[in-house]
C-alpha cells in the first residue's frame, strides 16, 4: 500500500482548470507529485476526506475555503488508505480526550489566567503602547478629539496630579467627544473619557478617582493580561481541533474583538482598591469617587458591551465604602482649581 501510485485530479482552488497528478501514500500523510518533477506533503491532519456520491470518485481537500483539491477515482483507494483515513477522528486520540475532560477545566480556570497574569508583566511597554494604539484605531477610527486649550491645559494638570511619579507609563489622556458616560484604558498609557463622563460629573475630584482606577488597569497590565488569556485559551482550543495558523489567527482575533476591555470582577476590585491608596497619596477625596461609580452605575447598562468595562458595580460599591470607612481621618485638597475644572467640563465647546 504504501509504494503504490494513484492517479489524481489536481484542482488549485483559484482556477477551474486541473493538473494531472499522481499520488503517493506516505507516513506523514500523501505525497503529491507534478508533472514538472515538483511534489508537494499534505500531511494528515492538514486535510479532509470527501466523497458525495457512493461510486463517485474520492475527493481530498486541504485548506480553508476555497481548498485545494486531489480528487481520485480508483475504488481502491477507498478500500485502502481512504477507508481508514475516513475513520481517524479530528480531535485527540480517545484516551487523551478522556484526560483532557478532567485536565482542561483545571487549565482554563487557574492556569491559563495565572500565566497570563505572570507573562504579562514581561511584556515591554513599547509593544503595549503598539497594541493600545492598535485597539484604539479599532475601536474609535473617527473619534473627534476635545481640545480647547484652556481644557488641555486643566486636564494635564489633573494628570500630572494624580500620576505616580515612580510609573514606567506616559499616561496620554484624551476626552472624546462622545455621550457615553464612561472611561477606556489601553495598555501603554493612554485613556480615553467622554465628554458624558465630564458633563455627569460634580466635581474634578470624581473625575480623579475614575482615572486613578483606569490608570491601575494599565499600571497593572490587566488589559495585556486579557489579551494573553484569550489568545492563549482560544489558541488552545484550535490547536485541540489541529486547525491551521491557530496562533497568529488567535492573536489578531483576540485584538479585534476588544476582550482585553472587558474586565473580571477581581481584577476590577484590584484596580479599586489600588485606585484609593493613589487617590490618598495624593490627597484627592475618595468620597468622590464613590459619587462618580454611582453615576457610572446608572449608566453602565446602556453602553455597548464590547466597551462596557465596569461589571457588577453594585458589590464593587460596597466594597470601596467599606475600604473609604477604614480611612475616616483622611484629609483631601483639591486637585485642581475651581476654574480649571471649568474649563475641563467645556473642553469640547468648540466642537
Amino acid at each position: 500500500m504504501m509504494s503504490k501510485t494513484w492517479k489524481a485530479r489536481y484542482f488549485d482552488g483559484r482556477t477551474a482548470t486541473h493538473q494531472k497528478v499522481e499520488l503517493r501514500v506516505v507516513a506523514q500523510g500523501v505525497q503529491v507529485e507534478f508533472a514538472d518533477g515538483a511534489f508537494r506533503i499534505w500531511r494528515h491532519h492538514d486535510f479532509r476526506l470527501q466523497q458525495d456520491r457512493p461510486q463517485g470518485p474520492i475527493r481530498l481537500e486541504y485548506g480553508n475555503f476555497p481548498p485545494e483539491i486531489l480528487e481520485i477515482d480508483n475504488p481502491e483507494f477507498r478500500e485502502g488508505f481512504g477507508r481508514r483515513l475516513s475513520k481517524r477522528p479530528r480531535f485527540l486520540p480517545l484516551g487523551l480526550a478522556f484526560l483532557s475532560v478532567l485536565i482542561v477545566p483545571a487549565i482554563i480556570y487557574w492556569g491559563v489566567p495565572w500565566a497570563s497574569g505572570w507573562f504579562a508583566h514581561f511584556v515591554p511597554v513599547s509593544m503595549e503602547k503598539r497594541v493600545g494604539k492598535y485597539v484604539i484605531s479599532k475601536l474609535f477610527p473617527n473619534r473627534k478629539i476635545c481640545e480647547t486649550d484652556a481644557g488641555k491645559q486643566a486636564l494635564e494638570k489633573l494628570v500630572a496630579h494624580i500620576s505616580p511619579p515612580e510609573s514606567e507609563y506616559n499616561f496620554q489622556v484624551e476626552v472624546i467627544d462622545s455621550d457615553w458616560v464612561n472611561a477606556i484604558a489601553f495598555p501603554g498609557g493612554k485613556i480615553l473619557i467622554s465628554r458624558g463622563l465630564l458633563e455627569k460629573s460634580r466635581s474634578a475630584d470624581a473625575v480623579a478617582g475614575v482615572l486613578a482606577h483606569e490608570m491601575q488597569h494599565v499600571l497593572q497590565r490587566h488589559g495585556m493580561e486579557n489579551l494573553l488569556s484569550q489568545a492563549a485559551l482560544s489558541g488552545f482550543f484550535k490547536l485541540l481541533t489541529v486547525e491551521e495558523n491557530a496562533i497568529v489567527e488567535t492573536f489578531l482575533a483576540s485584538v479585534q474583538t476588544l476582550s482585553l476591555l472587558k474586565y473580571t470582577r477581581e481584577l476590577e476590585i484590584e484596580a479599586d482598591a489600588l485606585a484609593l491608596q493613589l487617590l490618598h497619596q495624593v490627597r484627592v477625596d475618595p468620597e468622590e469617587m464613590l459619587n462618580m461609580y454611582l453615576v457610572l452605575q446608572k449608566h453602565v447598562s446602556s453602553l455597548p458591551e464590547t466597551i462596557s468595562t465596569h461589571p457588577d458595580m453594585s458589590s464593587r460599591l460596597q466594597i470601596l465604602k467599606t475600604l473609604i470607612e477604614n480611612e475616616a481621618d483622611f484629609v483631601s485638597e483639591p486637585v485642581i482649581s475651581t476654574n480649571n475644572w471649568a474649563a475641563l467640563q467645556n473642553i469640547c465647546r468648540s466642537l
